[in-house]
């Protein structure tokens, strides 16, 4: 009986430790299901334009990848986002509730990128709980699908421009309620994303 005991315990705490650990990674957005206005929040500024649409010819998660084409003007600019808290309700297409993911376990973002080697840079930002944007920069000196990971400590806020009611407050609040695309260059091309997930 004495040695039954310790064992129990044993196994109750390695059962207790298994439950509250996190994930390796949690998938945010593999972009199933419908594209268009009502499931993304996306617009451009006079001058320039944006499209969004599924792309079944190139994807790495489930059965599709997000196609974004643009053409950015001069001092244009444009954003193509999904999440919680945004004017397009619809664009809440998480395959997580952000109220549900432990983040303080998780130390970056991952995304796939359709790179075409234009040396253009694409800005992915994050909205934290507070309303701040965070920035993180994507080159785009690569070609076809590579997995580009966004270490969370080397987001910062943006300068440029943040929504009025956001807190501005210089720290990431958890939990993140959305994220964006925003190609920064003037000039046009085509971006294909996929398998937005967090990574430890």
């Amino acid at each position: 009986m004495k040695r039954i005991f310790p064992l129990f315990a044993s196994v109750i705490i390695l059962i207790f430790l298994g439950c509250s650990q996190a994930p390796k990674e949690v998938m945010i957005d593999s972009f199933e299901g419908e594209l268009t206005g009502k499931t993304v929040d996306f617009g451009a500024s006079k001058g320039s334009s944006i499209k969004i649409e599924a792309s079944a010819d190139k994807k790495v998660c489930g059965a599709q990848s997000m196609k974004l084409t643009y053409i950015l003007k001069p001092s244009g600019y444009m954003w193509a986002a999904r999440g919680f808290n945004l004017d397009v309700k619809g664009a809440a297409q998480w395959m997580v509730n952000p109220k549900d993911v432990k983040w303080n376990k998780y130390k970056a973002i991952s995304i796939y990128v359709y790179g075409a080697g234009s040396g253009g840079v694409i800005a992915f930002d994050i909205k934290d709980s507070g309303r701040e944007i965070w920035r993180y920069l994507l080159d785009d000196d690569f070609t076809g699908w590579k997995e580009i990971i966004c270490p969370l400590k080397q987001f910062f806020p943006r300068k440029d421009w943040q929504p009025n009611d956001a807190d501005n407050n210089e720290k990431l609040d958890f939990p993140i309620m959305s994220f964006q695309f925003e190609p920064r260059l003037p000039g046009k091309g085509v971006y294909y994303f996929d398998c937005v997930k967090l990574i430890r």
